[in-house]
């Protein structure tokens, strides 16, 4: 459909069904995308039922994903131009199955669009309500509560707090205070820390360890984040 196209796999270690930790994945990752960029974005536990799979265009990228939440973060902070329910079945496969979507529309639909295909003429237009940003500043001398958005391969917990960079405080996790630190050496081995993340978030983290599994905390836990 578009041989000359340039595919980029972005991920394929999100975990099973895990449309929260795709929905971070991708926020993190989609500003870096030169404009023009089309996003397949496949994690779909709904597939096969009457959820709506959109088409989301933006005034730089064009988003193909299950109207599941896997775009809230991204369209939190990007205005959509377009947003459509894709049903021409031009852009899918001739047959269709019930279980693999990925195959048979969301991939197809995606090397139509890179070979021209109008995105118009994909289906017709889709209510969606744009969330709210879940972000919350930090800000001196004011606690706030904090929630773990994501835990990354390496067990640290980042959350939705987004720290200027220097800003000094203090974390409240589990009955234990934590100091804010600039990197995981400060600590020894097997310590646990606060810093300010390689995303402008605040992360706790276990040096060579695992902040999840000692904390027992995943995505929606709260933190409580005080001020200098």
């Amino acid at each position: 459909i578009a041989p000359e196209a340039s595919v980029i796999d972005l991920s394929h270690h999100i975990p099973p069904q895990d449309v929260a930790a795709a929905r971070f994945v991708l926020w993190h990752s989609y500003r870096y995308f030169p404009e023009g960029s089309i996003f397949v974005c496949v994690v779909d536990p709904g597939v096969g039922s009457d959820r709506a799979i959109m088409a989301v265009q933006t005034r730089q990228h064009t988003y193909l994903a299950p109207d599941n939440g896997l775009l809230d973060y991204v369209l939190a902070e990007t205005t959509p131009r377009q947003i459509l329910r894709i049903e021409n079945p031009k852009v899918m496969l001739p047959t269709i199955s019930r279980t693999f979507h990925g195959r048979d529309i969301f991939a197809p639909a995606a090397a139509h669009l890179a070979a021209g295909f109008p995105f118009t003429q994909l289906g017709p237009l889709h209510r969606y309500q744009v969330p709210p940003s879940p972000f919350v500043q930090a800000r001196p001398q004011a606690a706030l509560t904090a929630r773990v958005l994501h835990a990354d391969h390496f067990g640290n917990l980042i959350t939705n707090c987004l720290l200027p960079p220097d800003w000094q405080g203090r974390v409240r996790v589990g009955g234990r205070s934590l100091l804010m630190l600039r990197t995981y050496g400060e600590v020894e081995v097997g310590h646990a820390l606060a810093l300010r993340g390689s995303h402008g978030l605040l992360e706790l983290s276990i040096r060579e360890g695992n902040a999840a599994q000692v904390f027992r905390l995943g995505p929606g836990d709260p933190i409580e984040v005080l001020g200098s």
